[in-house]
C-alpha cells in the first residue's frame, strides 16, 4: 500500500534524531492547539529516512530512504561528529554533511529544502580583523558569509538557526535564501526560574560577560523580572587568551546584597570568559553564580574543567545551556534545556504562514502556558 502524500518531511542526521523527533511532536501538537493544519500534511517521523555512510577515505555519502519528490524537506544537522564513540563539536564536517544532504534532496526532486541547524558554525568570523601591532587589516576570509553562500549553492531555500552571534547575521544571507532566527532565551529563563528561584524571593540579577552582550543580558533580566547588574570587561593579550577581568555595576547596585548572579552569554566555548567573570563576581562577595549560554560548544575540555572547579567548591559554578548542540553525558553541574518547543512553533509559523504566533516563544508568560498545554497533551 502506498503511503498518502504528506507535504512536510523531516530528515535528521544521526546526531539530531532526538531534537528532530521532539520538534516533530511539538509541530503536530501545536497545530492541534491552534487548530491550524499544516498545508499538505506532516509525514510521520522516521529516523531511518536518512542514512549517512562514512567511506574508508573519510568521504560522506548520505542516502535518503524515502521519497521526497514534491515535498518540503526539513533537514536537521548538528555541528558535531563522533570520535571514538564520543560526540564532539566540529565546525567543518557538519557543513559538508548539510551540503551533501541538500544535493541528495535536490537530485530526488524535493520541492523546497530547508535547513534546521540550531547552532551555525563560523558566525564569529563576520569581518576581517586588525593586527593589534601594526593596525593593518589582516588578509582573512569573511567565513560567516561564505558558509551561507555554500549552503544556498547546495540547494537550501531557508535556514532556521537559534540565537545568532550578532544581529547583523541576516545581512549575510544571500538573495533567494530566507532565514528564521528564534531565541532560546525564554526556554532558558523559564528553567532558571523553576530550578533556582521557585519561590521568587531570591535577590538576583543578570551580568553580561562582555560589552557586546549587554543588550542581550538586559532583555534576559527583564524576562526574569530581575535586575541587570552590569558588565564584565575583559582584556585579551592575544586571541583566545583572557587577561584581567573587571566588573562594572549599574548605578545603585550593591554586590554584597546580591544572592545570585546569572552570567548570560550566547556561546560557551572554552569558557575562559565565563570562568574569569565568575571569579570576579565571587571576589566581590556574591555567593552563588550560574553561567547561562545558548550554545554549549565546550572546546578544549571546558566541560570537564567546569565540573572540576565546581567539585572542589572553588567557584560553586553551575551552567545552564540549551540542547542546540548535543552533549555526551554532561556532568551534574551542567543543566541542559530542551528547545524543541521553540523550533516546533517556528516551523509551524513557516509551514502555515501565521507569523504572529511566534509571540508564544518570545513572551515568557505565553511560553510557560504553551509548555503546560503541550505537557497535558503528552500525558
Amino acid at each position: 500500500m502506498v503511503d498518502p502524500f504528506k507535504k512536510v518531511v523531516f530528515l535528521p542526521d544521526e546526531f539530531s534524531t532526538q531534537l528532530a523527533k521532539d520538534t516533530h511532536k511539538v509541530l503536530g501538537d501545536y497545530s492541534k492547539i491552534k487548530r491550524l493544519r499544516i498545508p499538505g500534511g506532516l509525514r510521520e517521523f522516521y529516523p531511518s529516512d536518512l542514512v549517512t555512510t562514512i567511506q574508508r577515505n573519510g568521504e560522506l555519502t548520505p542516502e535518503i530512504k524515502t521519497t521526497v519528490r514534491g515535498r518540503d524537506v526539513y533537514v536537521f544537522v548538528s555541528p558535531v561528529v563522533s570520535r571514538e564513540g564520543i560526540i564532539v563539536y566540529d565546525a567543518n564536517v557538519p557543513i559538508m554533511r548539510a551540503c551533501l544532504i541538500a544535493d541528495a534532496c535536490r537530485e530526488a526532486g524535493a520541492d523546497r529544502i530547508n535547513l534546521v541547524m540550531p547552532h551555525m558554525p563560523y558566525q564569529r568570523q563576520d569581518r576581517r580583523t586588525t593586527d593589534k601591532k601594526t593596525g593593518a587589516e589582516k588578509r582573512e576570509p569573511i567565513s560567516a558569509r561564505l558558509t551561507l553562500s555554500l549552503l544556498q549553492a547546495a540547494g537550501y531555500k531557508q535556514l532556521v538557526t537559534v540565537d545568532p552571534h550578532f544581529q547583523q547575521y541576516k545581512g549575510f544571507i544571500p538573495r533567494g535564501m530566507y532565514t528564521e532566527t528564534p531565541t532560546s532565551r525564554v526556554a532558558l529563563t523559564s528553567y532558571l526560574q523553576r530550578k533556582f528561584n521557585p519561590e521568587g524571593n531570591l535577590k538576583f540579577g543578570v551580568v553580561s560577560p562582555d560589552f557586546g552582550g549587554g543588550e542581550r543580558a538586559e532583555i534576559t533580566a527583564k524576562d526574569l523580572e530581575s535586575l541587570f547588574l552590569g558588565l564584565c570587561r575583559k582584556r585579551r593579550p592575544r586571541a583566545g587568551v583572557i587577561g584581567d577581568m573587571k566588573v562594572y555595576f549599574e548605578e545603585g547596585i550593591k554586590p554584597s546584597e546580591t544572592e545570585l548572579a546569572i552570567i548570560y552569554d550566547d556561546i560557551a566555548d572554552s569558557c575562559g570568559t565565563m570562568e574569569k567573570c565568575a571569579r570576579a563576581l565571587k571576589a566581590l562577595g556574591i555567593p552563588k553564580i550560574i553561567g547561562v549560554a545558548a550554545h554549549p560548544v565546550f572546546s578544549d575540555g571546558a566541560m570537564e574543567r567546569l565540573y572540576a572547579v565546581n567539585l572542589t567548591k572553588e567557584l560553586n559554578l553551575e551552567m545552564v545551556v540549551s540542547n542546540s548542540i548535543p552533549l555526551t553525558n554532561p556532568p551534574s553541574n551542567i543543566h541542559v534545556v530542551d528547545i524543541s518547543t521553540i523550533l516546533g512553533v517556528t516551523l509551524h509559523c513557516i509551514t502555515t504562514g501565521h507569523g504572529s504566533l511566534t509571540q508564544d516563544i518570545f513572551d515568557p508568560k505565553r511560553y510557560q502556558k504553551l509548555e503546560q498545554k503541550l505537557k497535558e497533551m503528552q500525558s
